[in-house]
């Protein structure tokens, strides 16, 4: 089947490897770029944005496949990211050691998702706004992944805790799920960014790794800063910066053949 994503490079790219961010947008919500202000961000920081879409499926608006991405005759959202990754390294002049993913609601499903599925390809992945509660199938990360994710506690959407039963969220769950995956220890680092933001950091990780979870004390199912604002609390923060300056500081460690061999038995 035929898929889209918009591209955006940087004007002063020529000549120079550039890490890769893959911007992930919610269900339906296909004015990502210019909400995000990721491209904004690209042009300031160098790096190459690209904005992939999904397509309706079982007559569901566009939203990412995430719980049956193997399913027979369901769009496989999973390969979609690996095949448009090739695409781009071949394309462009790629830092593959420096590729990132970020997606706000589903599209933080979808990035939390694609850390597990294909963690020899992302260095780090950010997850605003995500669930992590009922759809996400069973994770065997192959590589660590680093993972910030970022959460509103009256979030009535995705709810912060997970409750009650059959709603999304379990934010505090899914990221121990991630200190686990990369082996960290002690306790976080923990700091008030700003009113209503507080940072729980832990940088104790294997392969120098970090997981790291911002707290939005108040705030709703958000992109805090994204423009349009979003309806609820204002934004004490911009969140595409936080995580930008999250993703920008890890890159992926070369996989060892036992991590290899890892990725190829979970394909």
């Amino acid at each position: 089947m035929e898929r889209r994503a918009l591209v955006h490079v940087p004007a002063a790219a020529a000549g120079q490897r550039l890490p890769l961010l893959v911007g992930l947008h919610g269900a339906g919500a296909k004015f990502f770029p210019r909400y995000s202000g990721f491209s904004v961000l690209a042009d300031s920081e160098g790096f190459i944005a690209v904005y992939p879409n999904p397509i309706e499926h079982e007559g569901r608006r566009t939203r990412w496949n995430i719980g049956n991405h193997r399913a027979g005759g369901a769009p496989n959202d999973v390969q979609f990211i690996s095949d448009l990754l090739e695409h781009m390294e071949g394309l462009l002049c790629v830092d593959t050691s420096r590729v990132y993913a970020a997606g706000v609601s589903n599209g933080g499903e979808m990035a939390a998702l694609a850390a597990c599925a294909l963690s020899t390809r992302f260095a780090a992945i950010g997850s605003i706004a995500g669930g992590y509660y009922q759809e996400l199938p069973p994770c065997h990360p192959a590589n660590p992944v680093s993972v910030v994710e970022v959460h509103g506690t009256e979030d009535r959407t995705v709810p912060y805790d997970g409750s009650p039963p059959g709603r999304a969220g379990a934010v505090r769950p899914w990221v121990a799920s991630w200190r686990r995956h990369d082996g960290c220890h002690g306790v976080p680092a923990v700091s008030r960014i700003a009113p209503r933001v507080e940072r729980y950091e832990w940088g104790h990780c294997a392969e120098g790794a970090a997981v790291e979870h911002i707290e939005i004390f108040g705030g709703g199912h958000q992109l805090p800063g994204g423009l349009p604002p979003d309806r609820g609390q204002a934004s004490t923060v911009s969140v595409t910066w936080l995580v930008w300056s999250f993703l920008r500081e890890h890159r992926q460690a070369a996989p060892s053949a036992d991590a290899a061999l890892r990725a190829q038995r979970g394909a």
